[in-house]
């Protein structure tokens, strides 16, 4: 979030880049700074255009006569009106002084405006009749936290001034390079603070010494991990115990949200006596990304992971392959790359997957890969023939392609082809050691049973062709060879499926319980939670109806709002339970949820604002799972929601900052 002190005009700051009028003129681009301003401030081309276009006989006395009763008006409000702007032509800053403070009555922040002698006062003490909304924020009923941690309690209302560029950090059980990465990027984030200085600085304040004790030195993240940390401050030393190093940051992670600006004192607050007992309601907290469709810049991603890690969500579930493109170096068959990469610079090296495998373990977050199977797969395959491989993909860019496959370009591996399995066994192989998650995601849903019964290499094997159970068996025993080869040298790894008609109770016998995860997506009329838990299979939860994040957007092929709207707000995905009518005894069946960005329809530029806030939302459902509703959680969300934004992340709006500045007064709930 801004300030609620008006952005200044800096000069200096402005860039400009030629127009393509031929003309040279310049345009200015600065955030904050209002279209009006900017047109106010363009230059033109040469000095003489400028007075012919500006000066005419007469504007120059009623310019003059403007500036003068401008001036006027602003020494005349300053002086009579200590609670007015204060207005000074020769500086950056248009706001010099707040007028409003804010008291925590009833767990909400309540507005008042300063008094006089408030006003003028040149060191004001903060203290419970005396708080900028921001510090008011962090304590009041249950803080600003999000997501909340499960228990959290202040000691009082009191902040101390502290100085964002001087956290120090000691840890006592761990001390590796990995632990200075996350001390490192908590000072990346808290030091980003200090844009929030409007005006500038009044009280530079303390050190802050940050105490970590943690059990375990180990850098493994699995989905095993313990995550749980404790938090307590007492003035400007804080102390964080964790039993893993994960743990330890995900309280980083916390501390970063118990420290913000005080636009009175003009000083950096951190509260400055709390206690933290915290750890996630569920161990798998995702976000999907599907790279395949459209491809999103390294940059792009890591700008995920971080605020992934932000919101202490522990997934990133990697969609890298689909019958689009193949986006993924494989060395070992670099045909993968050479038919089906889409552009020589839109492919993921090995050396910068594993670079972003290290950087999302800074930020607590996994990666798991998925190399989609049987069905989603093209690009990158077609070239068997030409090779005595045989035909790898069916039904390869067929035209018309509604025919056989839910959107073009078709295509659909050979499950009679046992190159096939061979060849996927190598892709898994080498991506193993890249990624070193322990688990694959092998894709395995939406199989298009037309693409096979009309294509002999697997209709001539069924002997009745229009059976649907034939096809069914041959497409189950794929994935079980597909499974039994990883096994076979990986025997660890685990394996995520999409739910699909394999994962009905006829064909789910084919997945071993303690070895596959299946990821639920179909609509909450199917109960897939209840069906896969009750036949004893842990579920990730990812329902098309409250976790696609592109969905309501647009068609791809027709003139719509694409296949699964309407468009999922983030109430809607607040209130969805992941563990939707699972029984009480098969909870912890139940491992969490993911949401999902398919990318038919969105790409890099425009990932942030479809991500956040609203998957911030399903953050604190996925790690703190209250009891409550949408309606509960609006104050949060709307700081949540300027919180990523100053993190410089472009995150949409949930509403207008005056409410934000307004508590309680923008809440309409309809019975």
């Amino acid at each position: 979030m801004q300030s609620s002190t008006p952005v200044p005009i800096d000069s200096s700051a402005v860039t400009y880049h030629p127009n393509d009028d031929g003309m040279g003129e310049k345009s200015y681009i600065q955030g904050g700074v209002s279209p009006v301003v900017m047109d106010a401030r363009r230059p033109f081309p040469s000095e003489a255009l400028r007075f012919k276009k500006w000066i005419v006989p007469g504007m120059l006395v009623v310019i003059v006569g403007l500036i003068a009763a401008l001036i006027t008006v602003a020494v005349t409000k300053k002086v009579s009106d200590p609670n007015a702007m204060s207005f000074d032509l020769g500086s950056d800053v248009i706001m010099k002084a707040q007028v409003f403070k804010y008291t925590c009555t009833a767990n909400q922040c309540v507005r008042q405006n300063l008094t006089k002698a408030e006003i003028l006062s040149q060191t004001p003490t903060m203290g419970p009749g005396l708080m900028s909304l921001r510090v008011c924020e962090m304590t009041c009923g249950s803080g600003s936290m999000l997501p909340l941690p499960q228990s959290i309690t202040f000691a009082s209302a009191e902040t101390v001034a502290v100085d964002v560029t001087s956290f120090s950090h000691s840890v006592s059980g761990a001390d590796g390079s990995l632990v200075k990465d996350m001390q490192a990027a908590f000072t990346e984030l808290v030091e980003l603070k200090k844009k929030l200085a409007v005006g500038g600085i009044q009280d530079s304040g303390k050190k802050v010494s940050v105490v970590g004790k943690v059990e375990s030195s180990s850098t493994s993240l699995t989905l095993e991990t313990d995550e749980s940390y404790s938090l307590s401050t007492s003035g400007t030393t804080v102390t964080i115990t964790a039993k893993t190093i994960f743990g330890y940051r995900h309280g980083l992670a916390s501390l970063l949200q118990l420290v913000d600006w005080c636009d009175i004192t003009r000083s950096h607050r951190m509260v400055a006596s709390v206690t933290v007992q915290d750890k996630p309601a569920f161990h798998y907290r995702g976000v999907s990304v599907d790279t395949a469709r459209n491809f999103f810049p390294l940059a792009t991603l890591r700008r995920l992971l971080r605020t992934m890690g932000m919101h202490k969500l522990n997934v990133f579930h990697w969609h890298l392959t689909d019958s689009a493109s193949f986006g993924v170096e494989i060395k070992r068959e670099p045909k993968f790359n050479q038919y089906g990469t889409v552009a020589a610079n839109m492919v993921y090296t090995q050396a910068q997957v594993a670079a972003l495998v290290a950087y999302g373990k800074v930020h607590g977050v996994l990666i798991i890969p998925e190399i989609d199977a049987p069905a989603h797969a093209g690009a990158g395959w077609q070239w068997g023939p030409d090779f005595g491989l045989g035909e790898l993909v069916l039904c390869w860019a067929d035209e018309p392609w509604k025919t056989h496959c839910l959107e073009a370009p078709c295509g659909q591996l050979n499950p009679l082809n046992d190159n096939v399995v061979t060849l996927l066994d190598g892709v898994w192989t080498e991506l193993g050691t890249v990624f070193d998650s322990g688990v694959f995601h092998m894709g395995g849903d939406e199989v298009y049973l037309q693409c096979w019964q009309d294509s002999p290499a697997v209709s001539s094997h069924v002997v009745n062709t229009t059976e649907k159970a034939e096809y069914f068996s041959i497409w189950a025993t794929f994935q079980q060879k597909s499974q039994e080869k990883l096994w076979s040298h990986m025997p660890q790894q685990k394996v995520m499926l999409w739910s699909s008609d394999l994962t009905t109770s006829e064909y789910i016998s084919h997945f071993p319980k303690d070895k596959v995860i299946i990821q639920a997506w179909d609509k909450l009329s199917m109960n897939e939670p209840r069906s896969l838990t009750d036949a004893g299979y842990q579920v990730i939860a990812s329902f098309q109806e409250a976790h696609y994040l592109d969905c309501g957007l647009n068609g791809v092929a027709k003139k719509n709002n694409g296949w699964c709207a309407p468009y999922k707000t983030w109430q809607v995905m607040y209130d969805q339970e992941l563990a939707y009518n699972v029984t009480a005894e098969n909870l912890h069946l139940v491992l969490g949820g993911e949401v999902v960005l398919w990318s038919e329809v969105t790409g890099a530029a425009a990932m942030d604002d479809k991500v956040w806030p609203r998957t911030a939302a399903f953050a604190e459902r996925a790690w703190t799972n209250l009891n409550a509703t949408w309606d509960k959680v609006m104050a949060r969300m709307t700081i949540a929601s300027h919180r990523i934004v100053e993190s410089g992340v472009g995150a949409d709006m949930i509403q207008p900052h005056w409410c934000r500045q307004n508590p309680g007064q923008c809440t309409l709930l309809l019975d």
